[in-house]
């Protein structure tokens, strides 16, 4: 309460006036339609006519360059086993145990036919064309701490962020369904029947139990949109390569399909004073339903509006240096494959959809089509080469990217999961978040994801702007499907320096020399600047460095953003030195969502005597204030000169390279000289005050990456 009262102060008077008016007007309609839901039946017939084909079949060659994590992680997906945000691999069954979040455990009792009175019958219906040997799974369950949300409770009421430990984030994780596409492309490689009938019997367990508007898989628009991309792709993939479907259980799917499309058009995640990545998703998983759906008036203006709304967003969302608004690198990588796939989808089929009667589209928020409208797919490729060369510039040498701001492990499609194996023994030792779990013995192999490695999704980009990747991912793969031909935009070329302001800082220096052996750390340096994302990197032979400094992003709201402004990432000679820790959870344990967010878990200037936050924490979860107001002075093969605001007086950090040593000069603060020989010593000086997080909800022992 007293977050929320603390942004009402925050906000214009004829902006809380909009608010207000509209969430009495929104607690009237939902009344209304939760009256209508308990008393009919919620589930949609399914649309006339046939389900139309998106993807040419896929080269088996390049399947089989796979085949070595492919066939393993299939067969697990066929059993029903997945490894969700620091879950460890598990089975989500109904009165399963589980290990606990933080300390917190729940335990629900096996559930039994809890679908509510106006739509058992149909699920019942559905349900019964499962194969019999299939166990179903619980879509309601936060398969970490136990906790359980209803199946029977219309989704306007669920609550969430009230329990301890609970997530609301894993079921809606588990009912994205993304491990889906792992088994079309199995299916596609060996022509297994195995793939299809878990496919299908997954699909259908999900429809029947989880009734339209009812339980927590309905709750957010954007996890609805996600889900129906999944199923779209992962369906139209095994068509693809010659499966045919039984005819009921495409009706089932069709009808699922229409459901969603109409739950994403009224329920969109389109604010006056603020939309982002939500929003891109109810438009990109709405464009995927629509494409696949027989032709209608309905679909036709649910595609032309998707393809409307895409460029729309592409343009607001992505800034002039190729990177996403929300300043977090993690959600570029999620807001670049929305971007990316449905870019790629409707090159594929730019035809379908034009003559589309906008009087066809009732959107809530109202949202207008303009009739006759041609997304500029040219202009898209050329943003996806600059969010390409974004990604690729804030990649260190050990593959993975420099972790700025929040990470959710958002994705829209796992095309291609970066896997390393290990012994369910090492991954117990290495991750903190596995205490108490219990899912595999000790010497089983354990697929242990690298969400860090976005190197899929830059070659998606690049394939999808005409421009050579590197290495056989499946993401580019998925894009050459769903548009098999690519005209080839200019690849970008990121700024080298940003000149400004020359001023010499007042006062004495806090002044860190950072020294390892050798005295060449400054040969072939490169520098790549992003001003508009607020990150600047130099580059030599044995040195990548990062520096962070500019806005909070989200239009100055801070969602995604961490007070890590002026913070350093260091790697030397392909080793990590230093790195900033990520997330790790949000509602689950605000403690550790604020403690994340801090100053004090960045290698960035900091007060010596006491804590203080250059950005206010105590907003919200997703709000972080603006007081640094951080900006960089000046850049290029000279160094680095920045400033922010957030303790009152300015503070600035200067960073430039020499052949023995980086050189950090801090102003503003408690002058002092200190000499850090290697990487312990640095480490130790920066004392990072959490674990490293290289994932949402995976915690490692120590704060080494």
């Amino acid at each position: 309460m007293m977050q929320r009262l603390r942004l009402v102060l925050r906000l214009p008077v004829h902006v809380v006036a909009r608010r207000t008016a509209g969430l009495v007007r929104r607690r009237l309609a939902a009344a209304l339609a939760h009256r209508r839901d308990i008393r009919h039946p919620t589930f949609a017939p399914a649309p006339a006519g046939a389900l139309r084909r998106l993807l040419a079949p896929p080269p088996r060659q390049e399947l089989a360059a796979q085949q070595d994590w492919l066939r393993p992680l299939a067969a697990l997906h066929r059993d029903g086993w997945v490894d969700l945000l620091g879950s460890g691999w598990v089975r989500p069954r109904h009165g399963m145990t589980c290990a606990g979040t933080e300390g917190h455990a729940y335990h629900s009792a096996a559930a039994g036919d809890a679908i509510n009175e106006a739509n058992l019958a149909q699920s019942r219906r559905i349900r019964a064309l499962i194969d019999p040997q299939w166990q179903p799974m619980d879509w309601q369950l936060d398969i970490k701490s136990g906790w359980r949300w209803s199946e029977s409770q219309w989704y306007g009421h669920i609550a969430f962020g009230h329990a301890a430990g609970a997530d609301i984030k894993v079921p809606w994780e588990l009912a994205r369904m993304q491990h889906l596409l792992v088994l079309a492309w199995s299916f596609a490689l060996d022509g297994d029947a195995a793939d299809a009938r878990a496919f299908r019997n997954q699909v259908l367990d999900f429809i029947a139990a989880n009734p339209p508007r009812f339980g927590v898989n309905w709750r957010c628009a954007m996890d609805v949109a996600i889900r129906a991309a999944n199923w779209v792709v992962a369906f139209d993939l095994f068509r693809a390569v010659g499966h045919v479907f039984d005819a009921d259980f495409e009706q089932v799917l069709a009808a699922s399909l229409t459901d969603h499309g109409r739950h994403i058009v009224s329920h969109l995640e389109w604010y006056p004073e603020g939309r982002g990545n939500h929003y891109l998703a109810d438009i990109c998983g709405l464009a995927f339903i629509a494409a696949l759906l027989p032709p209608s008036a309905e679909s036709d203006a649910w595609l032309a509006f998707a393809a409307q709304e895409l460029e729309t967003e592409a343009a607001h969302q992505v800034l002039s240096d190729g990177a996403s608004f929300e300043a977090s690198t993690c959600y570029h990588r999620l807001s670049g494959e929305m971007i990316v796939f449905t870019a790629a989808l409707l090159t594929g089929r730019t035809d379908e959809g034009r003559a589309a009667d906008p009087s066809a589209l009732r959107t809530r928020p109202h949202r207008p089509l303009r009739p006759g409208h041609r997304p500029d797919l040219d202009s898209l490729r050329r943003l996806a080469g600059r969010m390409a060369a974004f990604t690729r510039a804030v990649t260190r040498p050990d593959g993975r990217v420099a972790q700025i701001g929040d990470n959710d492990s958002g994705r829209f499609f796992k095309a291609h999961p970066v896997l390393t194996r290990r012994s369910a023994a090492e991954a117990r030792r290495l991750y903190a978040n596995l205490d108490g779990w219990d899912g595999l013995d000790d010497s089983a192999v354990y697929w242990d994801e690298d969400l860090l490695d976005h190197r899929p999704f830059a070659a998606a980009a690049e394939a999808f702007a005409g421009h050579a990747g590197d290495g056989n991912w499946l993401d580019a793969l998925l894009v050459r499907l769903l548009c098999p031909s690519s005209i080839p935009a200019e690849p970008p070329i990121p700024a080298a320096r940003i000149s400004g302001e020359d001023a010499a800082p007042d006062g004495e220096c806090r002044r860190i020399e950072i020294r390892c052996p050798g005295e060449d750390l400054d040969q072939g340096l490169e520098t790549l600047a992003f001003p508009a994302f607020g990150i600047f990197i130099m580059k030599t032979k044995r040195v990548w460095l990062s520096l962070r400094c500019g806005a909070i992003g989200l239009n100055g709201r801070g969602g995604h953003a961490h007070n890590d402004q002026l913070a350093l990432e260091l790697c030397i000679d392909g080793e990590d030195w230093l790195s900033d820790p990520g997330a790790y959870l949000y509602t689950a344990d605000r403690r550790w969502r604020n403690a994340y967010r801090s100053v004090a878990a960045h290698a960035a200037p900091a007060p010596v005597a006491g804590p203080r936050e250059p950005g206010r924490l105590d907003l919200g979860d997703f709000w972080l204030g603006d007081e640094a107001k951080a900006h960089c002075l000046s850049f290029g093969p000279e160094g680095f000169d920045g400033l922010h605001h957030g303790f009152g007086a300015p503070v600035r950090r200067r960073v430039r390279l020499t052949a023995w040593a980086i050189i950090v000069e801090d102003y503003g603060l408690a002058p002092g000289h200190v000499t850090l020989d290697g990487r312990e010593e640095l480490r130790a000086y920066f004392s990072c005050s959490v674990p490293f997080s290289p994932g949402y909800g995976k915690r490692l022992r120590s704060c080494a990456s």
